[in-house]
């Protein structure tokens, strides 16, 4: 059980938690058109995103809010996101359950939220939109409270361009970790291509490139593999050696306590009476080897003695005796 424990502790890390913001439009054009936000699902898991919660208030403003609330109540940090976005719907964002089919994004793949200002047009669209010539920030929380991700779009962002991860098949980095750079996308180059939602934009692991340029010719894993295989089967082996021994000690002492009872009970029965003679305690010790030893030692030979003849062969047995008849 602790084994599995520990080989399931990697898929733990493989959550909710692995949901980026990968890029950002603010305006379609110098006419208008409405933002958009990209997210990413890094983990090599389904993650489902419903519940989550989508802010364009800043991240210390969240923070306190979360903090006054929960001093003077019991309530949890969901909870008073939930409160808030009642309070406040044009500011604060609960992606909706209920829509099950879509809120369960795939490994590596990526959804799209439009900030049209307009919610009830589905669960992708957001309540709030983004002001050109200004910078906007924008937040994802998870279920419980946390802060998942966060990225400020520059106010230098012009109609038509985004802020974008710059190293397409790298993963976002965890949140504050500062690998992440942000780049400004303006469609001119397929560098700078505008992929909106393109779910097959990350088609390279970084980790196997990494691992495949440190060992090119696989000899570092297959050693690995072998020695993981033989490993295992030392622990299994030492497993059932330990089980042997305890399984034969066990059944030593069970033996033992049961050829002994019977010296025990003789003597409890016979520990009142004080001193006994010699012949008494000879008769005591006879009994015990009799009991101890009930049956004899045969050879398990077996001896055929043939005779001559036998009852069964004689010819007066064969002859059919008549009934005398009395006058």
């Amino acid at each position: 059980m602790l084994l599995c424990a520990i080989l399931a502790l990697p898929t733990l890390a493989q959550g909710r938690k692995n949901v980026r913001i990968n890029e950002v439009m603010v305006q379609q054009d110098t006419t208008g058109g409405n933002g958009w936000v990209e997210f990413y699902n890094s983990s090599y898991g389904t993650n489902a995103v419903e519940k989550m919660f989508i802010t364009t208030l800043s991240r210390e403003e969240v923070k306190n809010h979360i903090k006054a609330v929960t001093d003077t109540s019991k309530m949890k940090p969901n909870k008073v996101l939930i409160e808030w976005c009642k309070q406040r719907p044009m500011d604060i964002y609960e992606i909706p359950r209920g829509d099950e089919r879509n809120t369960k994004i795939a490994p590596r793949t990526h959804f799209v939220m439009e900030a049209d200002g307009n919610p009830k047009a589905g669960t992708f669209h957001m309540p709030f939109t983004f002001t050109a010539g200004k910078e906007n920030y924008i937040a994802l929380y998870d279920v419980n409270g946390d802060l998942v991700d966060d990225v400020t779009i520059p106010a230098s962002l012009k109609p038509g361009e985004t802020y974008a991860i710059k190293a397409e098949g790298r993963l976002p980095s965890v949140l504050d970790d500062g690998k992440t750079e942000w780049i400004v996308k303006d469609g001119t180059t397929i560098e700078n291509a505008i992929t909106k939602g393109n779910y097959n934009i990350r088609e390279v692991n970084e980790n196997i490139e990494a691992f495949h340029d440190k060992d090119p010719h696989g000899y570092w894993i297959a050693l690995l593999a072998m020695s993981v295989v033989f490993i295992a089967l030392a622990i299994l082996y030492i497993c059932f050696k330990l089980f042997g021994i305890i399984s034969m000690r066990g059944a030593g002492k069970n033996e033992e306590a049961a050829s002994m009872a019977p010296v025990a009970h003789a003597a409890a029965a016979t520990a009142g009476t004080g001193d006994l003679d010699c012949e008494k305690m000879a008769a005591i010790c006879f009994a015990l080897y009799q009991h101890l030893n009930a049956h004899d030692q045969e050879s398990g030979i077996l001896t055929l003695t043939p005779r001559d003849g036998s009852a069964w062969s004689g010819k007066s047995g064969l002859m059919r005796e008549l009934p005398v008849i009395k006058k």
